[in-house]
């Protein structure tokens, strides 16, 4: 049994890479290494949200990239970049699930910066980032 059953759609390694591109890309601090174990953990809590997910119509998976993006932000795992890896990574998981999400940069940008003010009504929770996502997927 695999240790991490979340592989086929991230792993820490993959966000490491998401964090350096995203910084050579847009700037910031390109000091990649997250704060210990900070980045398992949100991926460990956005896995668990998806396997306890109440909501039997969900798409397979949505749950955990939005609980992701979530965790990513809020748990502030790198000196700097942590909305863009925690966007880049959600869209990472969604695009192995064949699906992205159709907004404006500035929708997006409202909505992670709402996350890290928790900022109501939009994002009171994790699974409220699953919630915001829902509406706007398109398959690939």
């Amino acid at each position: 049994m695999n240790a991490e059953p979340w592989a086929h759609l991230v792993s820490r390694d993959v966000i490491l890479e998401i964090h350096r591109e995203c910084i050579a890309r847009f700037g910031g601090d390109p000091s990649n290494t997250p704060k210990g174990g900070c980045v398992e953990r949100s991926i460990g809590a956005a896995w668990s949200a998806e396997l306890y997910s109440e909501n039997p119509d969900a798409v397979e998976g949505l749950c955990f990239a939005g609980c992701l993006l979530y965790y990513l932000i809020k748990n502030h795992c790198f000196v700097d970049g942590n909305k863009r890896v925690g966007w880049a990574a959600c869209m990472e998981v969604l695009r192995t699930l064949g699906l992205t999400v159709h907004a404006t940069d500035d929708e997006i940008e409202e909505f992670c910066l709402a996350i890290i003010e928790n900022d109501p009504p939009q994002v009171k929770g994790a699974v409220d980032v699953a919630v915001w996502l829902a509406p706007r997927l398109l398959a690939l």
